[in-house]
């Protein structure tokens, strides 16, 4: 028997099967729960992102150094130093809702 005659008979033999309403329904199950499965990734992954996207707003891009000296060889070197504080975005939302996921991003005022 070769490959292609065990393949067709593979796809073609029923004897599995008592009726072809079982079939019927052991499908449909399966696309139902393949479905609700989906669904339930779909709202994992955008609870994540929106997670991530909470963890980037409440990064702290304050930064300070101080100013420096030196004299060498009779040229004196200066520079000043510099701070910038980070303030909250006031114009993070606080709730979005996608595709029915509501997601919380904002920012805890300290």
């Amino acid at each position: 028997m070769s490959f292609r005659r065990s393949v067709f008979c593979f796809l073609y033999d029923d004897a599995g099967f008592l009726l072809s309403t079982e079939a019927l329904l052991v499908g449909t199950i399966g696309v139902l729960g393949l479905i609700v499965g989906l669904a339930e990734v779909r709202n994992a992954v955008v609870q994540e992102l929106g997670d991530f996207s909470q963890a980037v707003a409440f990064l702290s891009q304050d930064y300070a150094y101080t100013s420096v000296t030196s004299s060498n060889g009779g040229a004196a070197i200066q520079t000043s130093g510099s701070t910038y504080a980070d303030e909250v975005d006031t114009q993070q939302a606080d709730t979005v809702v996608a595709n029915g996921v509501s997601v919380s991003t904002a920012a805890s005022v300290e």
